[in-house]
């Protein structure tokens, strides 16, 4: 056994470490398949911090203060089950070194709205992403600039694929 670039044994293949990055530019919904120890925002968006970012999840949000050098707000850590909107002033990579997500996680959506991530790297269509009996309880999944409306045809709309750091609002 060894260290990998996480800091933790790399015995077992579902503590693989991925490192990837999120290009923004300027307002993105994004999420995270993979996440580090430290899930804190000071730390996850510790990159950034010069481009004045402001970070809003559902129904929490956090903002750096350059003037203290310190980040305020109701939004403290990163869950690697929802989505976030980044908004900054410029455009910059948020680089991310962590532990995946546990491809095994439930996702326990509320009723109407649900900002999510998907926790996988890479992308796939959206009918052979959600189980097909939870599929019937979605009516419209909502990215950054397209979506997909559920309909008794099939998905309709031009979203078609989720990925591994986009979010995405899923309303049941």
């Amino acid at each position: 056994a060894y260290l990998d670039d996480c800091g933790i044994c790399d015995d077992d293949p579902i503590n693989d470490c991925a490192i990837y990055s999120i290009g923004l530019d300027g307002v993105d919904l994004i999420s995270f398949y993979a996440l580090p120890e430290d899930i804190s925002v000071e730390n996850i968006f510790s990159d950034i911090q010069n481009s004045d970012p402001g970070i809003l999840g559902q129904g929490m949000s956090a903002q750096f203060n350059e003037a203290s050098n310190d980040w305020f707000g109701t939004l403290t850590e990163v869950d690697p089950t929802s989505g976030y909107w980044v908004v900054i002033n410029d455009g910059a990579d948020l680089d991310v070194v962590g532990i995946p997500t546990d491809p095994e996680t439930i996702y326990a959506l509320d009723l109407h709205t649900n900002l999510i991530s998907y926790p996988f790297a890479g992308s796939a269509a959206i009918s052979e992403t959600i189980p097909t009996d939870v599929q019937v309880s979605i009516d419209a999944i909502l990215g950054e600039g397209e979506a997909a409306l559920n309909t008794n045809d099939g998905w309709y709309g031009g979203l078609e694929y989720l990925s591994g750091t986009d979010g995405y609002w899923f309303i049941t």
